[in-house]
C-alpha cells in the first residue's frame, strides 16, 4: 500500500498541473508571477521542465534540493525541475525562460515599447556570444557580455541556452552622507597604542569609487596613481579614504584606522566587477574597500561570481562591502521576498562567498536601523562582521578595510610575505566579540570589529593553515588551559565560484568539528535558513553547516587539556582545498580598561566613553583621579559591567588621570591616560614676507609645541612659552600649522586643528572691513584685525573726486574689532577703506568697502562725467529697460536691468551729451543726461 501510494503521487500532482491549464489564461490575466514565467505553448502536449510552482506555504530546502530548484521567485513560487508530489502545491505551469533574468531587468522589459531596445548585462556559455542581440562589450574572464536586446527579441535571446543569466545595468550609489570617525568603539584607538609599529605602512589599499581628495593632508604623500582612477572627485571618497587611512593631521576626526597604508583609487562608474589583475599587482594592492551599492539583488549575479573568482585566484587579496543602508526596505522578489527587515543587502556582489561584508552599528555596539541584514540568498550568513557606523555602513566597510590593511602589515612583518585572504578573514570573524549568550545571526554575522583582539591573535600565532581533498579529514591538537571562560574556534577558505545564478553558491564543503579533552563533540553555530520571520530571527543552533564556507565553533567552560581540532572534506569540486583556522581563549575572570589605554588623551569638556572588557558579572563603581590615585573621584555609580562601555563628560582640566572600576571584592585601575583641552590657532597677519600665527593660553601648561606639515605628517616645528609665533615664509616649507600644549611633567596635550594660513581670511593683519548703511543714511564700518602687534595708526578714508580723503584717525589700542560711522556719506556708491601704520611707518591697506545711499533719488546714475563705464543704482528690486539715446533721438544702446546695482560699458559711445532713460512697464520713471567724455 505504501509503495502504491508513492506512485500515484506523480500522478496527482500532474493532474493538478493539468487541470490548471483550461483556466491559465484566466489566471495570467490576474496573477503578475504567472504572466511574468509561465510558458505560453507546450511540446507535444506534454508539459516540459522546468516548471513553475506556487505553493500553499514555503516548503523546506531539503525538498527543494529534491525537486531540483532552479529559482526561487518568491517565498511562495519556484521554478523546478521536477513535478513536486506535494499536497502543498496550489499550481504548476512549464516555465518560461524568464526566471533566467533578474526582477528588475524583466520590469524594463515590460515597460519597454515593442520597437524599444533594453540594456542588459549578461553571464554567457564560455566562447558562446548570444544571438538576437547587438553587442557592444564583453568580458571575457567573466564570459559576460553588455548588449542590447530589442523587446521583440527578447524571449528568443533568454531562451538560448548561451544565456546563463542577464540582469540590468546598474549604477551604483555611495551609502553615507557624512560620517563620524570612532575609533574606539572597534578597540582601534587601543591596538594603534599597543602595536605602535603596525601602522599598514607595507599595504596599499583601493578605494573603489569616485577619487578622493589627494591633496588633503590627511592623505597627501601616500596615493598611488592608476589609469583606473575616476575623473570626478567626491567627498564620500576622501571620508572613506581618511577613516581607512587618514593621517590625523587635521585634528583628531582625520586619524584612519591605518595612518601609514598607500592609498589607490578605482573607478566604480565603469564597472562594478573586480578591475584588471595589473591594477592590483603593479599598485600592490591587497585590500579594496567597496562602500556602496544598487538595490537589493538576491541572486548570485555575474559580480558575485566574478568576485568569487578573482579572491580565490589571487588569495591575498581582501575585498570588504558595506552592507547596505536599506535595512527598514523588504526585498520583493526571492525566497525571502516579503521578510521585513532580512534578506537586504545592497547588490549582489555582496552575495558573494569570499567577500567581508560589514554592517554598521552605533558607538555601543548596537546596529543601526538602516543597516542591511542577511541572509544571503541562499540562506548564508550575511553581514559577516558589524563595525562603527553610525551614519552608514560606509564607515563600517571603510574602518573594517583599515583593519584588514593592519592585519596585512603585521603579517609581513612576522612572515614577509602576504596572508591568505582567508585567514584574514578568520581572524577578523574569530576575534569579533559578541554579548554573552549572544551567538551568530544575520544582522551583526559573527560579531563586533575587535581590532586588538585581531591583532593579538596573530601576535600569539593562534593560527593554523592546511589543504585537504574529498573525504579526507585533518586534524589540530591545541592545549586548553585551565580556568577557560570560552574556547571559540573559526574555519574560512576561499571558495570556488559557483555558475551563475547558482542556487547554493558553496562548492566545497567542508565540516569543522571539536573534541574537547573531556571526549564531547562541538558542532559549528548555524541559522534557521526557512523563510519565516520568527524562524530567522531564532537563535542559532549546533549543526552541520553546508552552505557557508565560514564556520565557527564556541565552548563555553571547555575542559582544560587537549582539545582536537577536525576538518573534513565533505564534499569537493577541486583536488583540494585550501583552509585557514583561529583560536582563542577567553580566561574565567579577565578584565582590562582598553579606552583610555595608556597615555591616550581625551578632549577636556567632551564626551568620552570608557571603556573595558570583561568577563565579571554584575555592577560596579567607576572613579578618576588626579593625583596618581591618592583620592578619587566619583563618575557613575551601579554601572552594568556587561555593557563595557559608560559615556562620561569629561572636566576642563589639563591634567593626568587614572580611572578606577570597584566592585564588591575587587577594583581595577587603569594606566595613566590625559586630559586635555584643544587649543585654536589663529593667524594674527599674514604680510608679505611673515605670518603671525597666536593661540590661546592653556592654564597650567609649561610650553608649547608648533608642528608644521612634513610629507605626510606633522612633525615638530620649534617649543615656545609665549602663545604667538612669527613665520618667517623664505624658510617655512608649509602652509599648515598646529600647536599643543605641554605639561610641566613632559607630557604634550591634544594637538589643535591644523590651519593653512593663508585660507583663515586675515591679510596683512586686516581680516575684514564692512560697510552696512543705517536707517538714516549713515554708514556703519567695522574693522576686524587678526592682530594689533607693532601698530601705531589707524586712518578711516573715503574715496572722493580727489582721491583717498581721510574722515578720521585714532591711536592703536588692544582692540581688535573698531568701528565708525560716516555721518555724511555722499549719494551714490561710495568706497572705503582703512589705513594702518605700524611703529616704523610702513602703511597696510585694507580691501575696498562700498554701500549704495539713496537721499533724495530711488535711482542714481554716475559718474558724470563718464568715460568707460556707467553705475546706475536703484532702491527697489524690479526690472527695468534702459534706453540711452543721444540728443536727436536716436537710440544708441538699450538693455534690461535685474539687479539693483548695474554697470553698463560705455566705450563704443562717441564723446557728447546723451540722455539715459529707465523704463518699467513701459513707463518711464527715470531720465537724466550724462556726458560721455
Amino acid at each position: 500500500m505504501k509503495l502504491r501510494t508513492l506512485q500515484i503521487w506523480p500522478l496527482l500532482t500532474l493532474m493538478l498541473c493539468y487541470s490548471y491549464t483550461a483556466i491559465g489564461q484566466q489566471k495570467i490575466s490576474t496573477d503578475s508571477i504567472l504572466y511574468r514565467y509561465a510558458a505560453d505553448t507546450f511540446s507535444n502536449g506534454h508539459r516540459q521542465p522546468p516548471f513553475l510552482v506556487k505553493f500553499r506555504k514555503a516548503p523546506s530546502s531539503s525538498a527543494l534540493r529534491r525537486w531540483g530548484m532552479l529559482q526561487s521567485l518568491t517565498r511562495y513560487h519556484y521554478v523546478l525541475e521536477q513535478l513536486p508530489a506535494d499536497s502543498n502545491v496550489v499550481y504548476c505551469y512549464t516555465s518560461n525562460s524568464n526566471y533566467k533574468a533578474a526582477p528588475d531587468l524583466l520590469q524594463q522589459v515590460e515597460s519597454a515599447r515593442n520597437n524599444d531596445s533594453i540594456s542588459v548585462q549578461a553571464a554567457c556559455v564560455a566562447h558562446q556570444q548570444p544571438a538576437y542581440a547587438r553587442i557592444q562589450k564583453y568580458v571575457n574572464r567573466f564570459t559576460v557580455v553588455i548588449a542590447k536586446v530589442r523587446k521583440e527579441d527578447w524571449q528568443a535571446f533568454i531562451s538560448q541556452p548561451a544565456v546563463i543569466f542577464a540582469n540590468s545595468i546598474r549604477r551604483p550609489s555611495p551609502e553615507i552622507i557624512i560620517n563620524t570617525s570612532n575609533l574606539t568603539a572597534n578597540r582601534i584607538t587601543i591596538a594603534q597604542q599597543q602595536f605602535p609599529l603596525v601602522r599598514g605602512k607595507r599595504i596599499t589599499v583601493s578605494v573603489k569609487e569616485d577619487l578622493f581628495d589627494t591633496t588633503d593632508i590627511d592623505l597627501r604623500g601616500r596615493y598611488v596613481a592608476s589609469s583606473y582612477t575616476s575623473a570626478q572627485n567626491s567627498s564620500h571618497a576622501s571620508v572613506m579614504a581618511t577613516l581607512i587611512g587618514g593621517a590625523g593631521n587635521s585634528g583628531e576626526k582625520g586619524l584612519g584606522a591605518a595612518p601609514e597604508v598607500k592609498l589607490s583609487s578605482a573607478d566604480y562608474n565603469s564597472s562594478l566587477f573586480p578591475d584588471e589583475d595589473a591594477y592590483y599587482t603593479q599598485s600592490g594592492i591587497t585590500v579594496q574597500n567597496h562602500s556602496y551599492g544598487t538595490g537589493i539583488e538576491n541572486y548570485y549575479g555575474a559580480e558575485a561570481v566574478a568576485y568569487d573568482q578573482h579572491i580565490q585566484e589571487a588569495d591575498t587579496i581582501v575585498h570588504v562591502y558595506s552592507s547596505g543602508n536599506i535595512g527598514n526596505t523588504t526585498s520583493t522578489a526571492g525566497r525571502y521576498q516579503g521578510l521585513a527587515g532580512y534578506a537586504n543587502l545592497s547588490g549582489n556582489f555582496k552575495q558573494a562567498k569570499n567577500v567581508i561584508v560589514a554592517g554598521g552599528t552605533d558607538g555601543t555596539s548596537k546596529i543601526i536601523t538602516l543597516s542591511s541584514r542577511g541572509p544571503a540568498y541562499d540562506g548564508r550568513i550575511k553581514p559577516e562582521i558589524a563595525a562603527y557606523g553610525e551614519d552608514g555602513t560606509s564607515g563600517a566597510a571603510a574602518i573594517t578595510s583599515g583593519v584588514a590593511a593592519l592585519l596585512q602589515d603585521a603579517w609581513r612583518q612576522q612572515h614577509n610575505t602576504l596572508p591568505s585572504s582567508a585567514l584574514i578573514k578568520a581572524v577578523i570573524i574569530n576575534s569579533a566579540i559578541r554579548p554573552s549568550g549572544v551567538q551568530p545571526s544575520y544582522d551583526h554575522g559573527y560579531g563586533y570589529l575587535h581590532a586588538l583582539g585581531a591583532l593579538q591573535t596573530l601576535q600569539e600565532n593562534r593560527v593554523l593553515s592546511g589543504e585537504i581533498s574529498a573525504g579526507k579529514e585533518v586534524s589540530f591538537d591545541i592545549n586548553v588551559p585551565a580556568g577557560m571562560a570560552q574556547a571559540k574556534i573559526t574555519l574560512c577558505w576561499n571558495d570556488p565560484a559557483a555558475g551563475v545564478n547558482a542556487v547554493k553558491a558553496l562548492v566545497n564543503d567542508l565540516d569543522l568539528t571539536v573534541v574537547t579533552a573531556d571526549n564531547n563533540t562541538w558542532l559549528p553555530w548555524v541559522l534557521s535558513t526557512y523563510p519565516a520571520a520568527d524562524s530567522l530571527a531564532a537563535m542559532a543552533q549546533r549543526g552541520r553547516d553546508s552552505i557557508n564556507n565560514t564556520e565557527q565553533i564556541s565552548i563555553q567552560r571547555p575542559a582544560a587539556g587537549k582539545l582536537r581540532i577536525h576538518v573534513k572534506g565533505r564534499q569537493l569540486a577541486t583536488a583540494l582545498q585550501r583552509f585557514h583556522l583561529a583560536y582563542e581563549f577567553t580566561p574565567l575572570q579577565r578584565f582590562q580598561w582598553q579606552y583610555p589605554a595608556a597615555g591616550n588623551i581625551l578632549e577636556a569638556a567632551q564626551n568620552a566613553a570608557l571603556q573595558w572588557q570583561t568577563t565579571y558579572s554584575g555592577n560596579g563603581d567607576i572613579s578618576y583621579s588626579r593625583d596618581s590615585g591618592k583620592t578619587w573621584i566619583s563618575i557613575a555609580q551601579n554601572v552594568p559591567l556587561e555593557q563595557g562601555l559608560y559615556n562620561w563628560v569629561t572636566p576642563n582640566i589639563f591634567e593626568k588621570v587614572q580611572f578606577k572600576l570597584t566592585l564588591p571584592d575587587t577594583a581595577f585601575t587603569s594606566t595613566p591616560a590625559y586630559i586635555s583641552p584643544v587649543l585654536t590657532m589663529q593667524v594674527g597677519f599674514n604680510c608679505q614676507d611673515t605670518v603671525l600665527l597666536y593661540w590661546n593660553s592653556q592654564p597650567g601648561a609649561a610650553a608649547y609645541q608648533l608642528y608644521t606639515m612634513g610629507s605626510s605628517t606633522l612633525i615638530p616645528y620649534s617649543q615656545l612659552r609665549d602663545t604667538f609665533v612669527f613665520i618667517p615664509k623664505a624658510t617655512a616649507a608649509s602652509l599648515y600649522f598646529a600647536v599643543s600644549a605641554i605639561a610641566p611633567a613632559g607630557w604634550t596635550g591634544i594637538r589643535s586643528y591644523a590651519i593653512d594660513y593663508t585660507q583663515q581670511g586675515t591679510g596683512c593683519y586686516v581680516q575684514s572691513l564692512l560697510a552696512d548703511k543705517t536707517t538714516d543714511n549713515k554708514v556703519l564700518l567695522s574693522l576686524s584685525l587678526g592682530s594689533n602687534w607693532h601698530l601705531s595708526k589707524l586712518f578711516w578714508e573715503r574715496w572722493s573726486a580727489q582721491g583717498w580723503t581721510t574722515l578720521s584717525e585714532q591711536q592703536m589700542g588692544q582692540a581688535l574689532n573698531l568701528n565708525f560711522l560716516d555721518e555724511h556719506p555722499p549719494e551714490g556708491l561710495p568706497r572705503y577703506r582703512v589705513r594702518i601704520e605700524t611703529v616704523d611707518g610702513t602703511a597696510i591697506y585694507s580691501d575696498i568697502a562700498s554701500v549704495s545711499i539713496f537721499l533724495n533719488n530711488t535711482i542714481l546714475l554716475f559718474p558724470n562725467p563718464v568715460s568707460t563705464q556707467l553705475y546706475i543704482l536703484d532702491a527697489q528690486a524690479r526690472s527695468r529697460r534702459m534706453v540711452i539715446t543721444d540728443m536727436s533721438g536716436r537710440i544708441m544702446m538699450q538693455r534690461n536691468l535685474e539687479d539693483g546695482q548695474e554697470i553698463v560699458p560705455v566705450q563704443q559711445l562717441p564723446n557728447g551729451v546723451f540722455n539715459c532713460s529707465i523704463y518699467v512697464d513701459s513707463q518711464r520713471i527715470f531720465s537724466k543726461q550724462f556726458v560721455k567724455q
